[in-house]
């Protein structure tokens, strides 16, 4: 799915992350926008989390770095 880098001009200049919510865990990816890609798609084959659950990379202004997350609910021992 993510298989392009941000073509915009622009670069965000800030990040706001989730709401914290107790019964979620938040995956944040911060790195190189291939490993980003790669690791996303290897959780999704691993059957740990959907891809699309991610956000799409965003670069976060240094140079070749993206930032992507996603949020998972926790299941609690025994569910």
């Amino acid at each position: 799915m993510f298989d392009q880098p941000f073509e915009g001009s622009a670069i965000p200049t800030s990040f706001t992350l989730p709401t914290y919510q107790p019964d979620r865990l938040c995956h944040i990816l911060l790195g190189d926008h291939a490993a980003l890609v790669a690791a996303i798609n290897r959780m999704d084959v691993l059957g740990y989390c959907d891809r699309v659950a991610w956000i799409p990379p965003i670069p976060t202004g240094r140079s070749g770095e993206y930032i992507s997350l996603t949020t998972r609910r926790i299941v609690p021992p025994g569910g």
